[in-house]
């Protein structure tokens, strides 16, 4: 079960080479490689086992940004790349939780031809899955912590507030919230887009 990596790249990534290859790009700062990385466990959603390196690569994604520089400019298509992910794992619990994650802590970083990926961004997705994960805090903070993420930026913040229900999927995550300290996560989400709960 081998799939190509990176256009261009003539090495084959095999599912038991995947983890040393996410390491190291973590180790190195290589953001453009945990990305086609991450685009190469979706290609793979319908195999088995590419769950483990599609968690394991958002995560180091997840880390490499949070640590990193803030003036960082992603490249295009980023904010598609993570919900494609929560598109082909929306099953899956741990991916979705760290692809929100991911999606909230780019946060308003630019992105190269951003304007094609705010094509790309379904809202409507996020909501449904806050539906799906009514029982799931943590996955209720990351979503509202994705959507506040996403409205710092103003062509998103449009996009997001024509969503059907959003106000009141961000009420209902109030209250699904456990952490006290978190359930403002929600109200944020709600300010960013200037909306009242």
């Amino acid at each position: 079960m081998d799939s190509a990596i990176g256009s261009g790249n003539p090495e084959a990534l095999s599912l038991e080479d995947i983890e040393d290859r996410i390491e190291a790009a973590e180790e190195t700062l290589d953001i453009i490689k945990l990305l086609t990385i991450i685009k190469t466990c979706n290609e793979n959603g319908s195999q088995e086992d590419w769950d483990v390196p599609a968690e394991a690569s958002l995560d180091a994604f997840y880390r490499v940004v949070k640590g990193g520089d803030a003036d960082l400019i992603l490249p295009k298509s980023t904010r598609a790349t993570f919900f494609w992910s929560l598109k082909v794992w929306k099953e899956e619990e741990a991916i979705v939780e760290v692809a929100l994650g991911c999606i909230a802590a780019i946060g308003a970083k630019g992105e190269e031809c951003l304007e094609e990926t705010v094509i790309a961004i379904d809202g409507n997705l996020i909501v449904d899955i806050m539906k799906q994960y009514q029982d799931e805090a943590a996955i209720q903070e990351q979503a509202c912590l994705a959507i506040k993420g996403l409205a710092e930026r103003d062509e998103m913040k449009q996009r997001l507030r024509a969503v059907e229900g959003i106000a009141a999927e961000l009420k209902a995550a109030e209250g699904r919230i456990t952490n006290e300290r978190n359930k403002k996560y929600a109200g944020q989400a709600a300010a960013a887009l200037g909306l009242q709960l």
